[in-house]
């Protein structure tokens, strides 16, 4: 009986969660109403060269508790997929995940870096530099994974957890390491 209460506390609790999150930020938020957020998770708005931050999601989409999305950029989440606790996605460009993404906690995306050519002038002076970065449907990213700008994660593919995802991954491969390189293809588990 304890757990039944539990299950129906739990869903209530997604289901305001997911209202507010719609209401309070209604400007910036396209697609499916057929999302689901949790506790905690915040939009924080970047102001560069006068964009705004734009959220797209797809039926199904979910954010667990604790997840923070940043920038001034494009951000879409597909069909059925999930950004597991405690990760942030930094989107100033634009950032598209597909559909039946599955993503662990502690993730961290960047489409942006610091500019940092010039020994003469401070870093946070010299800008940033954006690229896109993609990842197809059917990825399982786990648990600490770091992608880097300009990254594209080619469909059912595995990145294991705690790379650092600095150049493209191939379809169907398993990635591991810092940075992450190739250890097999799925095709060799058949």
């Amino acid at each position: 009986m304890f757990y039944k209460f539990q299950s129906v506390i739990s869903k209530l609790s997604f289901k305001l969660n997911t209202i507010f999150f719609l209401v309070k930020y209604f400007p910036v938020i396209s697609g499916s109403r057929r999302i689901r957020i949790g506790n905690r998770v915040r939009i924080n708005f970047f102001n560069i060269e006068g964009k705004g931050l734009k959220l797209h999601f797809k039926e199904n989409a979910f954010l667990k508790s604790d997840v923070v999305i940043q920038g001034s950029g494009y951000f879409e989440l597909g069909r059925r997929s999930y950004i597991s606790s405690f990760s942030v996605v930094g989107v100033n460009e634009k950032v598209v995940i597909g559909d039946d993404v599955m993503i662990a906690d502690a993730f961290s995306l960047r489409d942006t870096n610091h500019n940092f050519s010039s020994i003469n002038i401070p870093m946070i002076e010299q800008g940033i530099s954006t690229k896109a970065v993609t990842i197809c449907d059917d990825v399982w990213i786990g648990h600490g994974v770091s992608v880097t700008q300009g990254v594209t994660i080619g469909k059912g593919a595995i990145v294991a957890g705690g790379a650092v995802v600095t150049r493209d991954v191939p379809e169907y491969s398993v990635v591991a390491g810092v940075p992450a390189k190739v250890i097999k293809y799925r095709s060799e588990n058949e």
